[in-house]
């Protein structure tokens, strides 16, 4: 009878155990549940094993995670090789024409290299500085965030500094260039009259093109005569490239491919995500290049990285632009994490937080992470997709980062 009384209190004891053992994955589950609300998440070992798994086919906006399969659009599109080059044109009457075919990094740096190329090349005199942005279509209609913030700076085949300004002030309130390397323009001072004195601000240079335009001009007019060579005509002159101008110089950028899908990447560059997908169109047809050439490029390398209806399908992922800003894009957590395995060998391009590759999606109302934990036996893919007004992601992710640890 003893052992018998032993047996049943060993057995119920068990039987104690195990339910709480079970029912912690289920209040965990639960718990992930509420955190998703309208979302999906998913989790996937390295030899793809299922983690953990919400709502894994619900459409969704996937804001910046876009950037990711337009990373790998662009290395296979352009090729790892790939610089942007701006090209120099002169003409019978002394005029240099500067052609910008869309370098996200034409920064004050590159522009004082390139003068100095120019004078080492033997231009001592220009007459007129000529500036050219018809490589991409005329003000593309893309989606714009609004205000001066510099992550709403204009795409534009020709601009420097990202399309925006650094603008500081002195103690005594007096404006001041806020980078050494970047000179003071007329632009900058005008724009910089329409503000307050205090911390240094970067701001976009509005919707205008040929603000953008001027700048970039006045840039170059300071570097060239930096760099000796005078201009006789300073005025603001826009044209495009006609049979009269002769291929003076061919510029490569300094930056890799690379260094610009690190900079799209790691700070979420809008500006320089549209300027790569603005150029995919140019691979067809060479420029000028449109938003609809480029569209056409983008779907068929995503329909040819990720298979059948990616860039079309919002099941797999609908992509119609580069920065994430459009809110007619969607994707799922099913359709993005097969997007993470084919890139998984380009994962040191995300940015690293606290062990996690990772990159945020942020809308008002669209909160996301995709990328890869880093786990003892390789890398955890996943997914979190939340269209909601509460931003959850961070304690989501740490969640994920438990069943991996």
């Amino acid at each position: 009878m003893l052992k018998s009384n032993s047996t049943y209190l060993f057995k119920f004891a068990f039987l104690i155990l195990l339910s709480c053992a079970l029912a912690l994955p289920v209040s965990a589950q639960s718990r992930l549940e509420t955190l998703v609300g309208n979302g999906g998440i998913l989790l996937h070992s390295p030899n793809g094993e299922v983690l953990a798994s919400i709502n894994p086919e619900r459409e969704l906006v996937p804001a910046s995670l876009v950037k990711i399969p337009l990373a790998q659009v662009a290395l296979t599109a352009l090729g790892e090789r790939f610089r942007f080059e701006t090209h120099f044109y002169q003409n019978s009457s002394g005029d240099l024409m500067v052609r910008g075919l869309g370098d996200p990094f034409l920064v004050s740096e590159e522009v004082a290299r390139i003068t100095d190329i120019l004078a080492q090349r033997g231009i001592q005199q220009i007459h007129r500085l000529v500036m050219d942005d018809s490589a991409f279509e005329p003000e593309p209609r893309l989606p714009q965030e609004q205000g001066t913030d510099p992550y709403a700076a204009r795409n534009s085949a020709l601009a420097v500094n990202f399309n925006t300004v650094n603008l500081g002030w002195t103690t005594s309130g007096t404006l001041t260039s806020a980078e050494p390397q970047t000179p003071l323009t007329d632009v900058a001072r005008k724009l910089g009259a329409q503000l307050s004195p205090g911390e240094p601000q970067r701001i976009n240079l509005g919707d205008d093109p040929l603000v953008g335009l001027k700048q970039a001009q006045q840039l170059f007019n300071h570097f060239l005569v930096s760099s000796g060579i005078i201009i006789t005509d300073t005025n603001f002159y826009h044209e495009s490239l006609t049979d009269e101008w002769s291929l003076f110089y061919k510029h490569r950028s300094s930056r890799s491919l690379q260094d610009n899908l690190n900079g799209m990447l790691r700070y979420s560059n809008n500006f320089i995500a549209n300027q790569l997908f603005l150029t995919l169109g140019a691979q067809e047809k060479s420029y000028p290049t449109s938003i609809d050439m480029a569209r056409v490029i983008l779907q068929q390398q995503l329909n040819e990285l990720y298979g059948n209806n990616f860039g079309i399908d919002p099941q797999s992922l609908l992509m119609t632009e580069g920065s994430g800003l459009s809110r007619d894009q969607r994707t799922t957590a099913s359709g993005l994490m097969h997007v993470l395995k084919v890139f998984e060998p380009y994962a040191d391009f995300l940015p690293e937080v606290n062990g996690v590759l990772r990159k945020s999606g942020t809308l008002t109302g669209v909160y996301n992470f995709a990328g890869y934990i880093a786990g003892s036996d390789g890398l955890y893919p996943f997914v979190i997709l939340t269209n909601q007004a509460s931003n959850n992601r961070a304690e989501i992710l740490q969640s994920l980062k438990r069943l991996v640890d």
